[in-house]
């Protein structure tokens, strides 16, 4: 049993495939950073304040909230708030128990089709490796809230319009008025974005730019650090990133364990 579940993590964590001709101890602190994934040399990443200076203002004000007529009220309680999403996308969006002020809350794009079968997020192969990376950060499992940007099986184009039966129609930077005030509402203390469509959204900037770093974000007068990761699903149909994904996982548990050990 021991050495099933040793193989098991041997095979999360990618370290049995061949990515170099040389073998790569990818976990050490004093590994050279792979050519393909250098950070961005943007000195303005670290910091994200939705401010009135700020294209993405999330301030709660009917200015900003006016766009199309979708996101002219949303509401500004988390039940309610949920019932809206349901009124929007149709009775199938796929959301998850409500938890306020949770240590950390993880967000991506939308549910995967094993997510919509199963009824809830990240419940298939994706989601049972992000469940065995979140291991790794010593959180209890009560404590993570998981989100979606949009609440059913889709692409968010950053572009185009995605429309719906009923006549609505939303665009990026309404998915990002939703995911803002979404975060908002549930007030966590560290936002993990899964993928390009939410790092793009609050960090504006893709998943491999933002990745290896903590950017301190202001949402609604919340300051809230922020961690890209690259989506599971990526991770498993290119198996020699997983290495690099754990790796930079560990940026985000030496924030949250450097934070624990100060409160305590």
């Amino acid at each position: 049993m021991a050495f099933k579940s040793l193989l098991e993590w041997w095979q999360q964590a990618g370290v049995d495939i061949l990515t170099q001709d040389i073998p790569q101890n990818w976990f050490s602190k004093n590994h050279p950073e792979n050519s393909l994934f250098k950070p961005s040399d943007n000195k303005n990443i670290r910091e994200n304040n939705f401010s009135k200076n700020n294209l993405l203002n999330f301030k709660k004000n009917e200015e900003i909230l006016s766009a199309p007529s979708l996101t002219k009220n949303i509401p500004q309680n988390i039940f309610s708030f949920q019932l809206w999403l349901q009124n929007i996308f149709g009775e199938k969006c796929l959301l998850s128990e409500v938890k306020i002020s949770p240590k950390l809350m993880v967000l991506s794009e939308s549910p995967e089709a094993e997510d919509m079968a199963q009824g809830q997020l990240f419940s298939g192969k994706a989601g049972q490796l992000l469940h065995a990376m979140l291991d790794t950060l010593s959180i209890e499992k009560q404590d993570i809230y998981f989100a979606t940007m949009s609440p059913i099986v889709e692409h968010i184009d950053y572009v185009k319009i995605s429309s719906y039966a009923a006549g609505n129609s939303l665009t990026f930077h309404d998915y990002t008025l939703i995911a803002a005030q979404h975060i908002s509402l549930i007030k966590p203390r560290y936002l993990l974005l899964l993928g390009d469509a939410p790092n793009r959204a609050l960090l504006q900037m893709n998943t491999m730019d933002a990745r290896k770093k903590i950017h301190a974000i202001t949402v609604n007068n919340d300051n809230i650090d922020a961690f890209a990761l690259l989506h599971p699903k990526m991770l498993l149909e290119t198996p020699s990133l997983k290495a690099i994904a754990w790796k930079d996982l560990r940026v985000l548990k030496g924030k949250i364990d450097e934070k624990t050990t100060a409160d305590e």
